[in-house]
């Protein structure tokens, strides 16, 4: 079976549009045929024919993502697919097509989409993590790895980027090469905040609570808003530090099962406190309820595999049952268990998962 490798830590399809700054000449025209809902082969006049083709793509970028804000996969795809065809060097849609073949569990067109975004840009760290992922995804594990490493000498010290590579180290069973990782982390800037929190990430995946909790606790010392797990929040003794009336609204909502007013206030949170992953985890797990299981995972994969609790690994084990991920699902069920360890219905889910991965590799021996 394929390993994980951090799915989560790629960005929201929707982040993926490159900010670039547009042509001048063709801003205002992008922004009729944006309210219009249509986008034309048509240069428009004055315009430069290769500017256009940019700014083209940014527009059919726009009605992927407002496409898929509304569940409608299909039409997205299509949109992303005419703009990579529209611009061969268009690294934004290709990119983000290869994370929506991603989601959707499609790893050979992933990997062609990514592959060719990361000939035209081979250093572009974005591009990268997402090329590493489709390679992963493809069992190309020593490729994946390379193309991490190589990145990880241009963004030290991105916090986001190293639980990519502390994850992909997990999923392919490498604890030594994650410990000497951290290590160094520490070793190289033990002020940053990021590297203590990302220590004790790796301490709870090996299930070291204590050892995690005192990491986080020199994490905080620097930093007191670095978002905390659960777990960690727990053994420090700490409340939920989410206050905000809005929050708590949200909240309110979800319990009574009330999807689209909980839906609409988690939606307002994500766009004023996008970094604040209990929102993200909110709005998801509202998505899952109404049963938009591709936005779910979307919002999902903006949350670090280290802040989700045992509540966002079991939301990413059921999202990936159901794309047939079976893989990833085992991994998101033993992060779950390993806060949780008593939590029958992740046990059930791992007992079914484990059989149909039996079953898989029972029917390819068969098969040959």
């Amino acid at each position: 079976m394929n390993q994980a490798i951090l799915t989560g830590s790629l960005l929201l399809l929707a982040t993926a549009c490159s900010t670039t700054p547009e042509p001048q000449s063709a801003v205002a025209y992008q922004q009729t045929t944006v309210e219009n809902g249509s986008a034309t082969n048509t240069v428009p006049d004055g315009s430069d024919p290769s500017e256009w083709s940019k700014a083209r793509g940014s527009i059919l970028r726009t009605f992927a993502f407002r496409a898929l804000e509304k569940g409608l996969v299909e039409q997205a795809r299509e949109y992303l697919t005419e703009a990579c065809e529209v611009d061969v060097n268009d690294t934004a849609s290709h990119a983000a097509l290869a994370r929506l073949y991603l989601a959707e569990g499609n790893q050979g067109l992933a990997l062609t989409y990514a592959e060719r975004a990361s000939l035209v840009a081979p250093d572009d760290p974005e591009i990268n993590m997402v090329y590493a992922a489709a390679l992963a995804e493809n069992n190309r594990m020593e490729e994946a790895t390379a193309t991490l490493e190589k990145t990880w000498v241009t963004l030290e010290h991105d916090p986001q980027f190293a639980r990519a590579i502390l994850t992909h180290y997990s999923a392919m069973g490498q604890t030594s090469e994650a410990k000497d990782f951290v290590h160094r982390m520490l070793t190289e800037d033990p002020t940053h905040a990021s590297s203590w929190s990302i220590s004790g990430d790796m301490m709870l995946a090996v299930g070291d609570l204590e050892g995690a909790t005192e990491a986080y606790r020199k994490a905080l010392e620097i930093d007191p808003n670095i978002p905390t797990p659960e777990s960690i929040q727990f053994k420090l003794g700490e409340g939920s530090p989410n206050e905000d009336p809005m929050f708590a609204a949200a909240l309110a909502a979800e319990d009574k099962g009330q999807w689209d007013a909980a839906s609409n206030l988690y939606r307002f949170l994500v766009e004023s406190q996008p970094m604040n992953h209990d929102v993200r985890l909110g709005l998801s797990r509202v998505l899952w309820a109404q049963g938009r299981y591709q936005l779910c995972d979307m919002q999902l994969l903006q949350v670090a595999s280290g802040v989700r609790g045992w509540r966002g690994h079991l939301l990413q084990a059921k999202l990936d049952i159901r794309f047939q991920r079976l893989g990833k699902a085992k991994t998101s069920l033993m992060l779950s268990l390993r806060e949780r360890p008593d939590l029958r219905s992740a046990e059930l889910l791992l007992a079914y998962v484990d059989q149909r991965i039996e079953e898989k590799l029972n029917d390819t021996s068969e098969d040959t």
